[in-house]
């Protein structure tokens, strides 16, 4: 099949038909009221004008020229590094291994991270320590002091949940 239609577009008549009717079709593209005028592509920056050109380069000369200035003016890496701006490993030849200053601000982050992990867990472990430390202390001193009217009924039926059994008839324990 691929033979066969390559055999018909390269048929004479056919094309002499298809270059006939994209003459019509071409005219009456260019002279479609949906086309843009030629003030709106200029406007665009779609149809440049030699001025547009020349205003261009002009634009980029002027950028580069103050680009080599700023670069020149710049400090070099060790004064960076010095300065605690760059992170050493990011200057190639100050340490056998040269990392990209962007794995090192991820690093960063995720060393961070890291600690701030570890500190909210040691937190948690020691703020609930606290939390039953001051629990127990509470019930302890509620016990003393006899308060609430069945303090001693909620301590038997919680001794009978862990399972402890009561010696001579629940007198002792």
């Amino acid at each position: 099949t691929c033979r066969r239609l390559r055999n018909i577009s390269i048929d004479p008549v056919l094309h002499h038909c298809r270059l006939r009717n994209a003459r019509f079709l071409v005219a009456s593209y260019l002279n479609s009221p949906c086309r843009p005028s030629i003030d709106d592509l200029t406007s665009r920056s779609i149809i440049l004008t030699p001025n547009a050109i020349i205003s261009r380069r002009l634009a980029r000369s002027l950028i580069s020229i103050r680009l080599s200035r700023r670069l020149a003016s710049r400090l070099s890496a060790s004064d960076l590094v010095q300065r605690s701006v760059l992170p050493q490993e990011c200057v190639p030849g100050m340490v056998p291994v040269h990392v990209a200053p962007g794995l090192m601000a991820r690093r960063k982050t995720v060393e961070k991270e890291r600690i701030k992990d570890g500190l909210r867990r040691w937190i948690s472990v020691k703020w609930k320590r606290q939390v039953h430390e001051r629990a127990e202390d509470a019930r302890r001193s509620d016990e003393i002091r006899g308060v609430g009217r069945v303090w001693k009924l909620r301590r038997f039926w919680e001794r009978m949940s862990r399972g402890e059994m009561p010696v001579d008839g629940g007198r002792a324990w």
